[in-house]
């Protein structure tokens, strides 16, 4: 028997989950006292043989199912934990030597409670514009959660780097696998958590580097699936509307109705992550601070026009 359950969810990043792997195997914490369960959600890269493949010296799981999204991958790695304690990690975080001794010692003095780990987004001058605005945006939203006496809201939680007790999340029925797309399935479990008065607190000891593989048109294409869940968020619990800011998108006004007849033309353009990604590329020559700005504004639009074509589809 275990006393900690690494969840790794992947899908069609075989080169990238292994860095995570290799990460796991330099660990403070023994051994003998963890597993990590590997979830590959329909991969077909070669993820599976090179994982099962490897012979780490703590215990290694590859499940392999047929592609249902990160909620329901997750989910398969929960059902299947051993240890008291699950870590969820997402496949392109890199854990420091500490991470799991830092999870570890964060459950000790209390049983119902929820942590957020620190995953600052690492980037070199070859990374992609999209990674250097994650790495900006991401890592001041650190800084703010680190700071003394912060009152955590749920727009701040991820489950990217989090630990729990199995039993409490087996007792609030897990993620909602209705979640197949890109995005929110982690706040909708956060709020199920704070209605069941389960603690969610952060620490910066239980750290895992992030690295950001995408490129601009991945993170267009993310944050407009991210709209779209964000409906479908708001219509199983109305009470979040307000901590998600969905009642921004007002329709009662002339301006109103001429955004959203932008967000309508906007939403059906299958060339938009495209568009997006030249017009953050032609800004390379702004200042980084203003750059960042603009980057933010273009995304805005893609999450818009997400929340704008779910609207428009079936309830």
């Amino acid at each position: 028997m275990v006393d900690l359950s690494v969840i790794i969810p992947t899908y069609q990043r075989r080169n990238i989950v292994v860095r995570a792997i290799t990460a796991l195997a330099a660990q403070t914490l023994p051994a003998s006292r963890f597993e990590v369960i590997v979830v590959i959600d329909g991969s077909d890269d070669g993820t599976y043989e090179l994982l099962t493949a490897l012979r780490p010296a703590f215990a290694l799981r590859v499940l392999w199912q047929a592609n249902q999204g990160r909620a329901a991958a997750c989910n398969r790695g929960i059902q299947a934990a051993q240890g008291a304690i699950v870590v969820l990690l997402d496949d392109d975080m890199q854990p420091s030597p500490d991470f799991l001794a830092a999870h570890d010692a964060a459950h000790q003095s209390a049983q119902r409670r929820g942590v957020i780990g620190a995953a600052p987004v690492r980037i070199t001058a070859k990374d992609t514009l999209a990674a250097q605005y994650m790495a900006r945006k991401f890592n001041q939203h650190l800084v703010k959660l680190a700071q003394p006496g912060y009152r955590m809201v749920l727009r701040d939680f991820y489950s990217g780097n989090f630990s729990i007790r199995r039993d409490v999340l087996l007792a609030i029925g897990l993620f909602n696998q209705a979640f197949t797309r890109y995005g929110n399935e982690d706040l909708e479990l956060a709020l199920r958590l704070r209605q069941a008065e389960v603690a969610i607190g952060y620490d910066a000891a239980a750290i895992a580097f992030q690295h950001y593989p995408k490129d601009f048109a991945g993170l267009a294409r993310d944050t407009f699936a991210k709209g779209q869940t964000a409906v479908q968020f708001a219509r199983m619990h109305p009470e979040a509307v307000r901590e998600l800011r969905m009642d921004d998108f007002r329709d009662n006004c002339p301006i109103a109705y001429v955004r959203n007849r932008l967000l309508q033309a906007i939403s059906t353009l299958a060339i938009l992550p495209n568009l997006i990604q030249l017009l953050a590329h032609a800004t390379g020559w702004l200042p980084a601070r203003l750059r960042q700005r603009v980057h933010a504004r273009l995304l805005d639009i893609c999450y818009w026009a997400g929340v704008y074509a779910a609207q428009q589809g079936p309830k």
